[in-house]
């Protein structure tokens, strides 16, 4: 999926996010020898530094802009999900398999996101509203 210039760094951030959800579930499973609390820790760090900065510039800018224009069910989705992984991580459980439902989920909401949020904000909003989002990013 070719992504609009306008996009590109908010999609670029998803690649990360994939790499975050693969440790998760990694860990989780036992896999390659991580800990599920050092990745819990990174999860938590990442989330602060990486994931929140990302999903405010989707709920100030895109999410606003998507509602306009008439996607509210996707709008719906999108906060849907980042309020459900931020619940997950601000839950005291940090077990494995709450590390594994995390990046379970986190792996679905970026996909969500690449193949139906963006491909909609790519193909209604003007130029000057992908651009605007595209300024904000930049800031963050």
């Amino acid at each position: 999926m070719k992504r609009v210039a306008a996009l590109r760094q908010l999609s670029d951030d998803h690649h990360q996010g994939l790499v975050l959800a693969l440790r998760a579930k990694k860990a989780a499973d036992g896999k390659d020898g991580l800990s599920v609390d050092a990745i819990w820790a990174e999860v938590v760090q990442r989330f602060a530094d990486e994931l929140e900065p990302h999903f405010q510039i989707e709920e100030r800018y895109l999410a606003p802009a998507l509602l306009d224009v008439g996607e509210i069910q996707l709008v719906q989705r999108l906060h849907q999900e980042h309020a459900a992984l931020r619940e997950l991580l601000e839950a005291t459980d940090h077990s494995a398999a709450s590390l594994r439902e995390f990046g379970q989920m986190l792996a679905q909401h970026i996909r969500f996101e690449e193949r139906e949020l963006f491909e909609a904000a790519q193909q209604l909003l003007s130029s000057r509203t992908l651009d605007a989002i595209a300024t904000a990013d930049s800031k963050s």
